[in-house]
């Protein structure tokens, strides 16, 4: 990966005491394309002495093949460069500025040149910056202070320089310096914490301020986790698959089937996490799904096909017909003109409408005779009837206490019902994938270790 460089300078930059200082240092160990140098009043009279900086870069690329631009962060109005306070919002905006100049490249940041105060600011910058900095530190040759001599001569230095001799066996004295960057460190665990409670847009928002930190199979499960929780199944899967992770990992054999699972794991969500005013409005059509899936898998009944019609203004919206029933089931007619008295006439599709077929099916004779399936599909439905009623009628917060005052039993104990009605019905997906209830949070689980990934190791990548 191209790489680019931030750096200070001070009294052993470029050359001093025979050695090469920290800014030509790096150059000649990283050789980057761009040098930043930023120059405070006393580095810019220096530079416009004899140009020490730009020509000994000039040499240096020469002599190792290679080449780097020479930009000038001139900041001649900084003539007290021991100020600490006053560095740190120029160096921050400085290198943001660079980051979004150069999209793609690493940036390195010298730690060893300046005054004490302008490292210190450069070790801080890279531990709070909101992308992947290099730091690196650049010790002096012998181990010990490299002051040099007040006196500069352009051409001895070069010539003197014992790093440009490779047959002197010069030691390589620039390293990385290994941090983790605390920003991201905050703010990733930030996002864990709404990962962990299924507020994937959440946790999109606080990572997008980190951007540079965050592996694009992160980003893209988490847009595929968000979609997935919008029932946008399609975008998920293709978002998800972008990551080699399989975010549906078996399949239903039917699109009905697998819309009408992933909308359980919603309601499932919403009851977890207390949402009770969204997991009421969704028990309708949920009842609705599940028990149509039912009549189809267990009792052979092509309910909309054989005993409905489509609404010629709402293709969302379909109608139990009277004259559908007679021509298909005289008999199941016959029931529903018990059910509905006087007599059944056309009503919308609801789980309200599918009850009786499900009664006549489970009863008694019918195609699928199942006394638990009958009398758990009775008791859904009176729930259902129960909190819909209040939850239409009162727009204050539903608790569970309430919940369970006015349905007789509580909210997880329906969901139980509704997922066991629908595992009776999908039997043979759980037989191949028996822990699928739990899959948002195994989904949650793989987002949080690939994000958990060190971001030291994928700033130097």
């Amino acid at each position: 990966m191209p790489k680019v460089l931030f750096s200070t300078l001070g009294m052993t930059d470029p050359i001093k005491n025979d050695h090469d200082g920290p800014f030509l240092h790096i150059l000649r160990h990283y050789k980057p394309r761009k040098a930043y140098l930023f120059m405070t009043k006393r580095v810019c009279e220096l530079a416009d002495l004899d140009d020490r900086y730009r020509l000994q870069t000039i040499k240096l690329c020469e002599k190792e093949g290679f080449n780097c631009e020479i930009i000038e962060l001139r900041h001649e109005e900084i003539d007290n460069p021991q100020q600490f306070d006053i560095f740190y919002p120029i160096f921050e905006k400085d290198l943001i500025d660079i980051y979004n100049a150069n999209p793609g490249c690493q940036i390195l940041l010298n730690l060893s040149s300046g005054t004490p105060q302008m490292k210190s600011t450069c070790h801080l910058l890279s531990l709070t910056t909101p992308f992947p900095v290099i730091p690196v530190q650049v010790t002096t040759p012998n181990e010990r202070e490299n002051y040099g001599s007040p006196d500069y001569d352009l051409e001895k230095s070069w010539e003197n320089n014992l790093d440009n001799h490779p047959d002197l066996e010069p030691k390589k004295r620039a390293r990385q310096v290994e941090v983790e960057n605390l920003r991201y460190q905050f703010l990733r665990e930030a996002a864990i914490s709404n990962i962990e409670a299924y507020n994937y847009t959440a946790a999109l928002s606080i990572l997008n301020g980190v951007r540079g930190f965050v592996p694009d199979n992160v980003l893209h499960l988490l847009r595929a986790a968000r979609h997935r929780k919008n029932m946008e199944l399609a975008d998920a899967e293709r978002e998800s698959g972008l990551t080699g992770y399989a975010l549906f990992p078996s399949k239903f054999g039917s699109a009905a089937a697998a819309e009408l699972f992933e909308y359980l794991l919603i309601l499932d969500l919403q009851q977890k996490t207390g949402l009770l005013m969204d997991f009421v409005r969704g028990i309708s059509p949920a009842l609705s799904r599940l028990f149509e899936l039912f009549l189809e898998k267990k009792c052979r009944r092509q309910v909309r096909r054989d005993y409905c019609e489509q609404a010629f203004n709402d293709p969302d919206r379909w109608k139990l017909k009277r004259y559908k029933l007679e021509r298909r089931d005289p008999a199941l007619l016959a029931y529903y003109d018990q059910r509905f008295q006087p007599a059944f006439r056309d009503v919308d599709l609801s789980c309200a409408s599918l009850l009786p077929m499900v009664e006549f099916d489970c009863g008694a004779g019918g195609r699928h005779a199942n006394p638990d399936i009958l009398e758990r599909a009775k008791v859904m439905r009176c729930v259902e009837e129960k909190i819909r009623n209040r939850a239409a009628h009162n727009i204050m917060a539903i608790k569970e206490e309430q919940f369970r005052q006015a349905a007789g039993i509580s909210s997880k104990e329906l969901l139980n019902w509704m997922k066991w009605l629908f595992q009776y019905t999908c039997a043979g997906y759980f037989e191949s994938c028996p822990d699928a209830w739990d899959s948002y949070d195994r989904m949650n689980a793989e987002i949080i270790g690939r994000l958990k990934t060190p971001a030291a190791k994928r700033a130097a990548g």
